[in-house]
């Protein structure tokens, strides 16, 4: 089992990089559409001031700083978690069965948040940029832990609930 230490440091580099990911996808979506900055400006208009009309979404410094520093926190606790699950998969691999149903607790979650929020706002946010937004991080998160964690190699090759089936009793 790897150290508090490693397990944070890991997480946030983890939670960075998948905010980073997420980050440059929907720059790039708000360049090809031609109003750069406009979806961490809209969300950030959306939670701090409670703007329900893209017409009113101003793209400000201070808007856009203050939503990234909440998006970049969110997937930093997300890498910190996954983090923490990796670290105890290494003693019991069941547990990568929970970092598949977080993935996937997540994913609901958001995009509910997003249908409730963001009603108004579903260019940038259609379903598609968010779920290829989600994939692209989940990967280079991915990426990263599975360079980080050998706990990986080793889980994913075996089912984890292979243990469950080899009693002591039965010698299997």
């Amino acid at each position: 089992m790897q150290s508090k230490r490693t397990v944070m440091r890991q997480g946030l580099m983890a939670g960075l990089i998948g905010a980073g990911a997420v980050a440059i996808w929907f720059l790039l979506v708000d360049i090809v559409a031609g109003r750069v900055l406009f979806t961490p400006a809209m969300l950030g208009s959306v939670v701090f001031w409670g703007v329900r009309d893209a017409a009113d979404v101003i793209i400000s410094f201070q808007t856009v700083a203050a939503y990234t520093v909440i998006h970049g926190l969110a997937f930093v606790i997300v890498g910190v978690i996954v983090s923490r699950l990796l670290s105890d998969a290494e003693k019991e691999p069941r547990v990568l069965v929970m970092l598949l149903e977080l993935f996937i607790g997540l994913e609901f979650g958001f995009h509910a948040i997003s249908a409730l929020l963001f009603t108004s706002f579903s260019a940038p946010l259609a379903w598609f940029n968010v779920a290829i937004a989600n994939l692209i991080a989940a990967g280079s998160m991915g990426y990263y832990f599975w360079h980080e964690r050998l706990v990986l190699h080793r889980g994913l090759f075996q089912s984890p609930l292979d243990d469950a089936t080899n009693h002591p009793h039965t010698g299997r």
